[in-house]
């Protein structure tokens, strides 16, 4: 990244795909910082010798995990001794996310027979979880936290519950690591909500104004990028809402959507499906959404509809 000398990118683009996240390796004096681990051993391995040439004789001493998604965290143990920074909630809520072993047997062992073992396979089969092992969060936060790489101050802002529970962005200058809390180049999927929440975090970091923004998936993009991605959010919010209040399923609502070819230039649209159950849980007023395996079956489902 121009202008940014201790900061560098492991951008993975890979638009129509899930699981291949940003990572940004913080280098200044004689520390070293990752914000954010890859899916898996072999892909986390290619990401530390891609950075080697740069990081040169340095130590990793802490990696920040922006939520407790997999894509995210599962990369963690490769960075033994590291300091493993979180926000609390993300740390709370870890039990009930899958843990590597549990996602290789998701993968492999579903059945081919039903739309979320297909869709698993077909997405997921790519990555090898059975070797990592889970490295939870050894230090927490809530609200902010700061912290140096050598000469170079980052700044982690808690904006969850959003995207997930314990969403976190983190700013360093004029760039900013979001998260999941946005995609760029594919629908998103938000696991948690409400929208509002998302948007208002996306309307946190342009007022960063920020000269770079890392998106947790896609490609990084400026201001401008962002700015259209919160039209996304408000068009599907504005849309969503009008048919709850007309009656309509979410399972309709999405048929809808499709009909009207919504957002067609974007990536994965069954992720909407995604979108539009845990907006309607929200307008409905239950106090739970659907679990994460719910809604990816929701999700295979349209898929293959």
């Amino acid at each position: 990244m121009p202008g940014t000398d201790s900061l560098y990118l492991w951008n993975p683009d890979r638009a129509g795909h899930w699981g291949y996240a940003n990572c940004i390796w913080v280098i200044s004096g004689s520390d070293a910082a990752v914000i954010d681990t890859p899916y898996d051993g072999p892909t986390t391995e290619a990401m530390i010798a891609a950075a080697r040439p740069r990081l040169g004789s340095r130590t990793v001493r802490t990696v920040v995990n922006t939520h407790a998604n997999g894509d995210h965290t599962f990369g963690n143990y490769l960075f033994p001794g590291a300091e493993i920074i979180a926000t609390h909630a993300g740390r709370e809520h870890l039990h009930h996310e899958p843990t590597p072993q549990q996602m290789h047997a998701l993968v492999h062992e579903s059945p081919t027979d039903v739309p979320l073992g297909r869709y698993l396979r077909e997405h997921f089969g790519v990555f090898e979880f059975s070797s990592a092992r889970l490295s939870p969060p050894t230090r927490t936060f809530s609200g902010r936290h700061t912290f140096t790489v050598g000469d170079t101050e980052v700044e982690l802002h808690e904006v969850g519950p959003a995207h997930h529970v314990g969403d976190l962005v983190a700013r360093i200058g004029d760039v900013v690591c979001t998260g999941d809390v946005f995609f760029h180049g594919d629908h998103p999927s938000h696991w948690v909500g409400p929208l509002q929440n998302v948007i208002d975090a996306c309307e946190l970091v342009l007022g960063f104004d920020p000269r770079v923004v890392i998106p947790g998936h896609g490609r990084p993009t400026d201001q401008a990028g962002l700015e259209e991605h919160l039209v996304y959010l408000r068009t599907v919010q504005r849309e969503v809402r009008l048919r709850f209040e007309a009656g309509l399923t979410a399972e309709k609502a999405m048929e809808d959507l499709s009909r009207r070819d919504f957002y067609t230039e974007l990536g994965l649209p069954e992720r909407l499906m995604i979108l539009i159950s845990v907006e309607y849980s929200h307008l409905d007023g239950r106090t739970t959404a659907p679990t994460i395996l719910e809604l990816a079956g929701q999700a295979a489902a349209w898929s293959y509809r």
